[in-house]
């Protein structure tokens, strides 16, 4: 049988073209306009045998297709035991489909537990970067410590990645994204905290994104960041999202704007099929027929230490009071507003049963912990309607599922606010568990003075801590604590300022209540 080579003119064209007919060296001879990787590679949802790989072809991103003809183009890629890849372990192709944005998920088995491993891509004779993975402990198995970062909120627009160069430079076992990969608004003009104007630090390309295709080029401007692909190539990740991914403060079936949810089910189909297509989530993570991403999770390593990613944005009750900060009101206390769904809730508490390990944390999306935030002076308490404070039985629901397991080995991981917060949690006068809320990698520029700390920390007694610089929270678990390293940027509306730990707070295992470390 005689193979099939398209020219360039068929491929080009968009010709049907069978990648199982190409040989290697076939493929090799496939042109690009430009180098094929240039949105870099990233691993995650690590297994103890495995874990995904992910590139995308687009040798010309910010363009329509991302310079990509529209076919399928098979990809090879490499697993090594060493960082030279002298010893390659496994190695296959990978069909990269235009469909999915010739973006590439590639599920491994087999591999050895609780090691390294690193990974590359080939195609069309260039080869990408190479990123660095580990698997999993056994379960059961004794392990030491556990380290990652608690990163998100990063806003294109508003500051350099910094804090993932520092991100890149940490030994790390895996990186937590709670949410915010891209933004979907477009700062015309950019401006400070104040709203006076200020230079624009970088643009995103287009405008408000509402296509697929709008979507795909708002992840193609994030991804040409080189400190965030650093971040990515270091260790394998698990990704959430948020809001923004989709827009501002959705919730479930609702948008901010009132759009009929039949209409905005059509937003948000494009906005989750295009975070699947640029995360290293599991095909299990694919859109369903009618529009469905969830990342839920549950994550073991070995005896130390039990992760549960719930997903708080799918599923939940349209914000009460309005949205945003408001007053109290009766339909944030009304009966079935809900965090979670009922299948999310059985999951969780299940998760808390069944956990023979010494920590369980909950990285997750907003923030747990329901601060009252009037200003000084004012009568009225003031809550914010897109976190949990706007969900009051829910948290109630979920301190009670704390409060059964082992209250001081609980420690709750998330983001959203855009500035650190240090969290206990309290169910009535008790203590049963803690939260590192991680600040913004860029959302909201260079950061301020905490000019409404005083009034906070007074009307808030289990708010330990606030800083409002830019940055990610380095967390540290180990048999005797659990410990939140608050990592912060100098400023990062100007490239490569200096990183720094602006404050440590710890949990010591049996003893619940944060102490500085």
């Amino acid at each position: 049988m005689t193979l099939l080579v398209p020219s360039r003119r068929a491929l080009l064209g968009g010709l049907a073209a069978a990648p199982f007919l190409l040989t290697a060296s076939a493929r090799a001879a496939v042109p690009f306009a430009d180098f094929p990787f240039p949105l870099g590679v990233a691993a995650g949802d690590a297994s103890t045998d495995g874990f995904v790989l992910w590139t995308r072809l687009a040798p010309r991103p910010l363009e329509p297709h991302g310079g990509m003809p529209m076919a399928s183009v098979p990809v090879d890629w490499e697993v090594a035991s060493d960082e030279k890849f002298k010893q390659i372990v496994q190695h296959g192709t990978e069909t990269a489909w235009p469909e999915l944005a010739h973006s590439v998920h590639v599920e491994l088995a087999g591999l050895l537990p609780d090691r390294p491993y690193w990974y590359r891509f080939k195609c069309a004779g260039d080869t990408s970067i190479a990123g660095r993975v580990q698997t999993l402990p056994l379960a059961g198995a004794a392990v030491d410590t556990v380290r990652f970062a608690a990163v998100g909120c990063q806003h294109f627009e508003e500051g350099w990645y910094t804090a993932y160069r520092d991100v890149a430079a940490q030994p790390l076992d895996f990186v937590f994204h709670y949410g915010d990969y891209i933004y979907e608004g477009h700062d015309k003009r950019p401006h400070d905290l104040a709203g006076r104007p200020v230079p624009a630090v970088r643009l995103y390309s287009g405008r408000e994104p509402y296509s697929l295709d709008d979507y795909r080029l708002r992840y193609a401007d994030t991804k040409l960041d080189a400190d965030l692909q650093a971040a990515h190539a270091s260790t394998g990740w698990y990704c959430t999202y948020d809001d923004h991914e989709v827009q501002n403060n959705w919730a479930s079936i609702w948008d901010q704007d009132g759009s009929p949810p039949e209409i905005f089910l059509y937003r948000r189909r494009a906005a989750l099929q295009a975070w699947y297509e640029h995360m290293p989530v599991r095909r299990t993570t694919r859109p369903t027929a009618d529009g469905v991403v969830d990342f839920r999770r549950r994550v073991d390593y070995g005896q130390l230490a039990r992760f549960h990613y719930p997903n708080t944005r799918l599923y939940r009750s349209d914000q009460p009071c309005g949205d945003n900060f408001k007053p109290d009101c009766t339909e944030r206390h009304a009966a079935g507003h809900d965090m979670l769904d009922a299948a999310q809730w059985r999951w969780l508490e299940d998760g808390f049963q069944t956990s023979r390990q010494r920590w369980n944390l909950v990285p997750q999306q907003v923030m747990v912990a329901i601060p009252d935030r009037r200003d000084a002076g004012a009568s009225t308490p003031i809550y914010n309607m897109d976190s949990w404070g706007g969900y009051p039985a829910a948290q109630a629901h979920l301190l009670d599922i704390f409060a059964d397991h082992k209250p001081g080995n609980i420690v709750v991981v998330t983001g959203d606010e855009h500035r650190n917060y240090a969290n206990d949690l309290l169910r009535g006068d008790r203590v049963v568990a803690s939260e590192f809320v991680s600040t913004s990698i860029t959302s909201q520029g260079d950061g301020a003075v905490e000019s409404d700390a005083a009034a906070m920390l007074a009307h808030n007694p289990f708010i330990k801590w606030i800083n409002d610089k830019r940055g990610y929270v380095l967390c540290e678990v180990t048999a005797e604590a659990c410990t939140g390293h608050y990592r912060t940027v100098e400023a990062v509306t100007v490239r490569d300022r200096p990183v720094t730990t602006a404050a440590s707070w710890a949990v010591a295992a049996g003893t619940p209540g944060l102490v500085r470390a």
